[in-house]
């Protein structure tokens, strides 16, 4: 269900899209002006057409500002609601952010020529210009999904292009045809007849070149990204492209059927010439011939408008499809657990295994990941228990020591009473760059009332672009974080390895001490610390000056609701060097985050 409802704003997206790529096409190809000229009321149908047109532009944008607080969510692990302030560095940092921007400039000047097509309604340059701009929008749906893992302007990602802008030139001009064209000509009384035919009929062929275009395209990104019939049949993304392909046979037979069959009685009716009768055509009035059998006249009409009607329908559904595929792990990635990313870690006490599917994490691209808990003897490690309201905390840092995520199972659904059987919990994560990460895991077991805390590091390595740089190195004490200004001292004033450390925190709102900072998680304040070489992780928690800073059982725990302006924090440093602090506190509803440098001597 997450994954549908991740899926919808895509799926609107293109839907708009298609339908504004097929007024386009319509309008040049199948209405063009000296036909447009001699349809009964055709200033009301280009009206009419022109209006949907820029209802269809708005959606998109609408879709694409969707889209980049969902993404933005994925890649940091947070609610959509509470990324605003990570959306600059999304859009001007990441491959996906600067694509984004290209899309919106595209959609914004589309939306200025279609003001300027008020004045000039038949100029085909003005058509043209704005078909350019839906096919560079459409472009930048391939340039961020599956398909750019090969890189930008691969072969994958040009043949997937192809094959998208086929489909919303076909597909959309059937939403255009079955909902706004077909019904209009409809009314045309004595001129319907010779109208609906020559529609039918240059459209027809506007669709055999995108069938063409969408099945060789389809084949080669099948090969792609299933790769085997068992990953076809095994996979959910698999699924989802059977599902596809069942859906192309029904387009095929009815559009076949409206060609091969329609379209000639339309053009009989019209009194236009009968069409030599090819394979296809004797191939489809065989198999048709029970419902196509004496069917003359205005009857024709109606059937080519309900079976159109009916393309469209399917159209909707195989783009829900393609925004599913979206958001799915592709086939060839996910096709047997033995084959993903195995990273293991052995404290003294547990051994961790972290297996993610993709084997190949790639930048941009979701991750599945599974955590596996075990004892040293190898078997499910037992008693784990909820600890600062979530089973299993998962920290995310960067190499560049700027990216930071704190997530956990509880995000994606409930923790199961089998999940703690077996002490396997699942995560779900987008990394935004390509580059190592430290994953740190926190849990915490119960026996006989004695509480035992765990913190594990394991790393992994992403590939892909852009790349994360390196460390920004900034030992500033006093720092702005939008309206927040927040004051760091450490006691002692310099820090030393291996000596614990108090640090103090000073929190401002606009000039204003905040005295009304809430829990997050359990706690007054969560502290997450890596080195420079992501070899050394803590995590630890902070608390109001004078109360105890211990590592609490948070049922238990009694917090007070408001707190503020100071936190203190306790960390023991182990080595020399530069650590990054990564704070959490909560204020007004919403997590903040804050960050420092520390250089311990």
């Amino acid at each position: 269900m997450s994954l549908l409802i991740h899926s919808i704003p895509a799926w609107i997206e293109l839907a708009f899209l298609g339908f504004s790529i097929g007024i386009l096409a319509c309008r040049l190809w199948v209405l063009p002006p000296a036909v447009m000229a001699e349809l009964p009321d055709h200033e009301r149908l280009r009206d009419r057409l022109r209006l949907y047109f820029s209802i269809s532009v708005a959606a998109i944008l609408v879709g694409g500002i969707v889209d980049l607080l969902l993404r933005t969510s994925e890649m940091s692990g947070r609610p959509a609601y509470a990324v605003f302030s990570l959306l600059p560095v999304v859009v001007f940092k990441t491959h996906f952010g600067r694509i984004w921007l290209i899309r919106i400039a595209c959609l914004i000047l589309a939306s200025q020529l279609a003001q300027i097509r008020r004045r000039h309604a038949d100029s085909s340059g003005l058509l043209y210009s704005l078909l350019a701009l839906g096919a560079i929008i459409s472009a930048t749906e391939s340039a961020t999904g599956h398909a750019s893992d090969a890189g930008d302007f691969s072969v994958t990602e040009i043949m997937d292009w192809f094959h998208l802008l086929a489909a919303l030139v076909w597909g959309g001009g059937l939403f255009v045809l079955s909902f706004v064209v077909l019904p209009h000509l409809m009314k045309a009384g004595s001129h319907a007849a010779q109208a609906l035919a020559g529609v039918a009929a240059r459209f027809s062929k506007i669709a055999g070149i995108a069938i063409m275009t969408i099945v060789f395209t389809a084949l080669y990104n099948a090969g792609v990204s299933v790769g085997s019939v068992e990953a076809l049949v095994k996979t959910p993304y698999g699924r989802t492209v059977i599902a596809k392909i069942v859906l192309l046979f029904l387009f095929l037979f009815l559009g076949g059927f409206n060609r091969f069959v329609s379209v000639p009685r339309l053009r009989e009716w019209a009194g236009f010439a009968a069409l030599s009768r090819g394979t296809f055509s004797r191939l489809f009035t065989a198999i048709s011939a029970r419902v196509a059998r004496n069917t003359k006249g205005h009857p024709v009409a109606l059937r080519l408008v309900h079976c159109v009607r009916a393309e469209a329908i399917l159209v909707a559904a195989v783009l829900l499809c393609a925004a599913l595929l979206r958001h799915e792990v592709p086939a060839r990635h996910f096709l047997h657990l033995e084959q993903a990313r195995v990273v293991t870690t052995t404290g003294a006490e547990t051994i961790v295994e972290l297996k993610t599917n993709p084997e190949k994490i790639v930048a941009g691209v979701p991750v599945a990941m599974t955590v596996f808990i075990k004892d040293l003897n190898g078997r499910p490690l037992k008693g784990l228990v909820v600890s600062h309201e979530r089973v299993l905390h998962a920290f995310i840092i960067g190499k560049d020591l700027g990216f930071f995520a704190h997530i956990h199972p509880e995000d994606i659904g409930p923790v199961t009473a089998e999940m703690l059987k077996k002490a396997e919990f699942p995560l779900r994560f987008v990394f935004p760059k390509a580059g190592e990460y430290l994953v740190g895991l926190d849990f915490a077991t119960t026996d006989n009332y004695i509480s035992e805390f765990y913190t594990e590091v394991l790393s992994v390595s992403v590939s892909g672009r852009p790349a994360l740089g390196g460390p920004k190195i900034d030992f500033s004490r006093k720092k702005n974080f939008g309206n927040y200004r927040v004051t760091l001292v450490t006691f002692p004033k310099n820090v030393k390895a291996g000596e614990e450390t108090t640090l103090r925190y000073s929190i401002e709102k606009n000039g204003k001490t905040l005295t009304d900072l809430e829990p997050y998680l359990g706690a007054e304040m969560h502290l997450a610390v890596a080195s420079q070489d992501l070899t050394v992780f803590i995590h630890t928690h902070g608390a109001a000056p004078g109360e105890s800073h211990v590592h609490h059982d948070p049922l238990h725990a009694k917090l007070s609701k408001k707190f503020g302006p100071e936190l203190e924090a306790n960390v023991l440093f182990p080595e020399k060097g530069v650590y990054k602090l990564f704070d959490q506190v909560k204020h007004q509803g919403k997590v903040l985050l804050f960050d420092f440098m520390i250089d311990a001597q």
